[in-house]
């Protein structure tokens, strides 16, 4: 039952926006099981809305996903107070503004918001998923994880590169992860896309642990014509939701 359950996870995984439709043959050969397994186990997630087949015997995913993803951001408990201050944090700034969380030692995009100068960023879509090791607000909740559990961590997703500002050495991630702690907020400078740059800070859950971040994300050059603005105000924003965490009241940026 468990290696099923995780098999089926395992197809989960191999869709994406550029391939957003398999076969069991392919998906057989991914996971280095027989095509006859991989069509019972597909045909098994159809009947469950996990997947759905089409006209020609491959599969998408399926109707249900839409229903679970309505399911976890209404009942993610910083999403609503985040979500209305990230609304007003990208009409204050005009960039594109995020929130995410971290699952699994990647960073998911919970939500983005769009100012009215924000540039298109493909990468970072809601429901996307990157290494956290390469973006602002991957280091943001990096930075509060326990040394061991980050360890396991980056044993299992490495440190994949993006541009050639990614941080790829352990020793130079722990610095940066540690000047995150000191300094409260965390900056990508290129490291997942050339060009792009953007300052992130944590969020806090009522026990006082880190449960998601907030960024703001613009191209480079805009964002040094900003000098201290965005980190000032991409703080303000956190701790506003951490008080309106506590409060459930939401004021003004």
């Amino acid at each position: 039952m468990l290696l099923t359950i995780q098999n089926a996870g395992r197809i989960l995984d191999l869709y994406d926006a550029e391939s957003p439709e398999r076969g069991p043959t392919e998906v057989g050969s991914e996971l280095g099981i027989g095509k006859s397994k991989a069509h019972a186990l597909m045909a098994s997630m159809a009947e469950i809305g996990l997947l759905r087949r089409t006209a020609d015997g491959r599969y998408r995913v399926g109707w249900r996903a839409l229903e679970l993803e309505r399911i976890v951001r209404e009942s993610t408990p910083f999403r609503p107070i985040a979500y209305e201050i990230a609304a007003r944090l990208a009409r204050h700034c005009g960039e594109v503004v995020h929130v995410a969380a971290l699952d699994g030692g990647r960073v998911v995009y919970v939500d983005r918001l769009l100012g009215s100068r924000a540039i298109e960023i493909p990468l970072s879509s809601v429901g996307s998923t990157l290494p956290a090791h390469c973006t602002g607000v991957g280091k943001a909740l990096l930075a509060h994880v326990e040394p061991g559990e980050l360890d396991a961590l980056l044993d299992r997703h490495g440190l994949p590169a993006f541009t050639d500002r990614t941080i790829v050495d352990r020793d130079r991630l722990y610095a940066e992860l540690h000047r995150v702690r000191r300094d409260g907020v965390a900056h990508d400078h290129g490291e997942v896309a050339v060009g792009l740059a953007c300052v992130a800070a944590p969020v806090h859950d009522l026990e006082g642990h880190v449960c998601a971040a907030i960024s703001i994300a613009a191209p480079a050059e805009r964002f040094a014509a900003a000098g201290d603005g965005y980190r000032s105000a991409v703080v303000r924003a956190a701790r506003m939701i951490n008080e309106g965490l506590r409060s459930n009241l939401v004021r003004d940026i």
